[in-house]
């Protein structure tokens, strides 16, 4: 699952993994993680993502035989968690207005604004449970069998690209984890319509060699 990262992603992994591992000494956890991402070092892997964003995918191996080498155990997947939490969470900053449901819309007849805010955020906030992370990971693996077009693709919306991805996992993908998952992934998108949950992307028609 290749997906484009920032230093600050670096930092939101981070969080992720002090959370996840807190028995491993975060010196070694952030060099664990320089070469999970593809780097010799955590200086280089910083000095690097300074200079400019980079596409990469985890490498729950190098990760963990980092980790070993120096006598800390990691259960498999962590490296993946976090980096699909920091994905997640970059597509949030990108789209305020975006949660599990998609896009936020008008509030429902006899709903106040108070209480359609109040749905909004609680459903927004859902984005984050543990839950989620498989979602969206399931969503990032369907996109990255797509290329990217200059044009944004309106024969098929994220309400429709769900329910393939969906087939092709075998398990549920939320339209909001899908949206999140092709911004994280450096896909364009676009609401369908105004006040519509739902997204069109610059996604190929036709799946990447």
């Amino acid at each position: 699952m290749k997906s484009i990262i920032t230093l600050n992603d670096i930092e939101y992994m981070k969080d992720a993994l002090g959370a996840s591992l807190p028995d491993v000494k975060s010196s070694h956890r952030v060099e664990a993680l320089a070469r999970g991402l593809g780097w010799a070092t955590n200086a280089s892997m910083r000095a690097a993502l300074a200079a400019a964003a980079a596409e990469t995918a985890p490498d729950e191996g190098a990760f963990l035989d980092y980790l070993r080498q120096h006598s800390f155990d990691a259960p498999s997947g962590a490296l993946l968690q976090a980096f699909a939490q920091a994905g997640l969470r970059r597509a949030m900053d990108l789209a305020p207005e975006l949660s599990g449901f998609g896009y936020r819309v008008t509030r429902d007849r006899g709903e106040t604004p108070e209480e359609a805010e109040a749905r909004f955020l609680k459903n927004r906030a859902e984005m984050l449970g543990d839950h989620s992370f498989d979602e969206f990971i399931r969503a990032a693996v369907f996109f990255s069998k797509f290329g990217r077009r200059k044009s944004m693709n309106r024969k098929r919306s994220s309400y429709g690209l769900k329910h393939d991805a969906e087939r092709e996992a075998g398990d549920y993908v939320a339209n909001g984890m899908l949206i999140a998952a092709a911004l994280a992934l450096g896909f364009s998108a676009e609401r369908t319509h105004a006040g519509s949950p739902n997204a069109y992307f610059n996604i190929s028609s036709r799946r990447a060699a």
